[in-house]
């Protein structure tokens, strides 16, 4: 479904070259719900942004679906939430997810916006909010807006940055059991977090970044195999103290 090639990013700062994602390989499977996952600064967010065609690769390729993506090509198929969410806050719920329902159709007249709008508010729990500003939302609510416009146009694959984020508990839960139920019907998930029993839930299979090198590639079971250890979170900390040179 995705396949990073030799995919990387390079900054130049004050102290010299900064490798913020060294030559990644990656290849997403079709119908797998892939966790990324690192310390701060590990180069997950990059990573995601290149996918997506918001900063340059310093080299390397992105391919979805057997094609080379450009930069400038739309990510048509694929569906996004940023880590930072910032929607138009002068705009209704169901107005900014509308318009996002028309942008994500190459045919605007395949579908009725208003309709797909309403089914995708429902879908997150938004359904008596739609005409409420998105100024007046909460952070929580906020966040499942940003959900709702990332499933429009039915998208093959959801790129998902740290999805539940300003979630309460039993939001968090939902939108857990949410993902299950597109990965069941046939959506390619890749997502990254820092809740990993959230990771642990959800992934068939993870891959861990440390100072921009991708330090693990398997399943959360290896991963604890790999350290002897029980606990998720306990093999993170361990994994994410052997900082590559």
């Amino acid at each position: 479904m995705l396949e990073l090639s030799r995919l990387c990013k390079a900054y130049k700062a004050r102290e010299g070259r900064v490798e913020a994602l060294r030559p990644l390989d990656l290849r997403i499977r079709q119908g797998e719900i892939f966790g990324l996952l690192g310390p701060n600064g590990a180069g997950k967010t990059t990573a995601v942004k290149m996918i997506m065609g918001f900063l340059h690769p310093s080299g390397g390729r992105v391919v979805f679906q057997g094609r080379e993506l450009a930069v400038t090509d739309p990510r048509r198929g694929i569906g996004y939430l940023p880590e930072s969410f910032r929607p138009n806050p002068h705009l209704s719920v169901a107005e900014y997810v509308r318009f996002h329902c028309l942008l994500a159709r190459e045919d605007r007249t395949a579908s009725d916006p208003e309709a797909e709008a309403a089914a995708l508010l429902q879908r997150v729990g938004m359904e008596q909010y739609g005409h409420r500003r998105i100024s007046d939302l909460s952070k929580g609510m906020e966040q499942r807006v940003g959900l709702a416009q990332a499933f429009a146009g039915d998208p093959e694959m959801l790129i998902l940055d740290e999805p539940t984020s300003g979630l309460d508990p039993l939001g968090r839960s939902e939108v857990i059991d949410l993902l299950l139920s597109l990965n069941r019907g046939g959506k390619t998930i890749f997502f990254s977090s820092h809740i990993l029993s959230e990771v642990e839930r959800l992934c068939d299979r993870i891959g861990i970044l440390v100072g921009g090198k991708l330090q693990f590639l398997g399943t959360a079971g290896e991963f604890k195999e790999k350290w002897q250890v029980n606990d998720l979170e306990e093999g993170f900390k361990m994994e994410a103290r052997c900082v590559p040179s």
